[in-house]
Formats: C-alpha cells, structure tokens, sequence
C-alpha cells in the first residue's frame, strides 16, 4: 500500500506540473498575443504614413515629369530660335558678301577677307573698308591693277567668271 500512496502522490506531483506547465503556456501565450497586436496597430499606423509617403512620391513624379516635359517643350523652342537666327545670320552674310563683291573697294578675294556682318560698310576713320587690305580709297586693289602696273607674263586682269569685268547691268544690285 506504500506504494500505491507513492505512486498516487508522484500521479498528483505530474498532474500539478503539467497544470502549472498549462497555465505558464496560456500566460505566454496571452502576452505573445497582446505584443502581436500592438505590432499589428503600429504597422496599421505605419501603412498610413506609407501611404501618405507614397501619395507624396507619386505627387513629386509627376510634377518631376511636368517640369521634363516643360523643359523639352523649351528646348525644341530654343533650338527653333537658333535655327531660325542661324539662318538670318546666314542670308545677311550672304548679302553682305554679295555687295562685297560687288564693291570694287573691297578685296573679296583676299585670303584675310571676311564680311563684316556689323553692318557698317565704314571704318572708324570714314574711309570706305576694304576688307582686311592695307588699300586705300580711290587706289585699285591688286587683282584691279591696270595693264601698266601688270608683269609682262601676266595678264592685266583675272578671268573669272564670278568676277565680272564690267560692272553689273542686272536691276536687282
């Protein structure tokens, strides 16, 4: 009989621990959960802020796209502007190299000629320019000289046809 008290006595003991064991699990159970949901709460308030954060995200995309698209828009503007400058620059260059070459004080066929594009055919002294030679008003240039200032191999005047030897008789210069 002793050792059925004994074996009833160790049956309690088990049975004590393992309710014990139960409500040690229960108890760590109950403040897993209470720590998830706090978890759960402060991620539901975080995915207001990240939406918040993405509303702004998208916001400053957009408006980043906007300002590209204004730029893009100011871009091809500007390199219409340059175009059409471009091309008035290059009409007036091709007038003024046509009244060069039909001034006979200018040396259009010098190496050192260049138009002057500043519109202004005078000099600061007045005189009449003529390019970039040293010739001056009223003195033929080079390729003018007369049959008396020309060597005797070389022919009085040059013969070229863009360089007419009469003055033109057309209307439009």
């Amino acid at each position: 009989m002793e050792w059925v008290i004994l074996a009833i006595v160790i049956l309690a003991v088990i049975v004590a621990a393992a309710l014990v064991w139960r409500a040690l699990q229960r108890k760590k159970h109950q403040v897993a959960r209470e720590r998830a949901s706090e978890l759960r709460a402060h991620a539901a308030g975080n995915a207001l802020d990240e939406q918040e954060q993405e509303a702004r995200a998208r916001a400053k995309a957009a408006e980043a796209e906007r300002v590209r698209a204004e730029a893009d828009q100011l871009e091809a503007h500007a390199a219409k502007e340059q175009t059409a400058f471009d091309q008035t620059r290059a009409q007036r260059e091709n007038s003024v190299r046509e009244a060069d070459r039909l001034d006979p004080d200018v040396d259009h066929r010098s190496s050192e000629y260049s138009p002057d594009l500043d519109g202004d055919p005078q000099d600061q002294s007045g005189s009449h320019r003529s390019g970039s030679s040293s010739v001056g008003p009223g003195q033929p240039l080079p390729h003018q000289a007369g049959p008396e200032h020309a060597a005797p191999h070389q022919s009085p005047r040059p013969t070229d046809p863009a360089d007419p030897v009469d003055p033109p008789t057309d209307p439009r210069y």
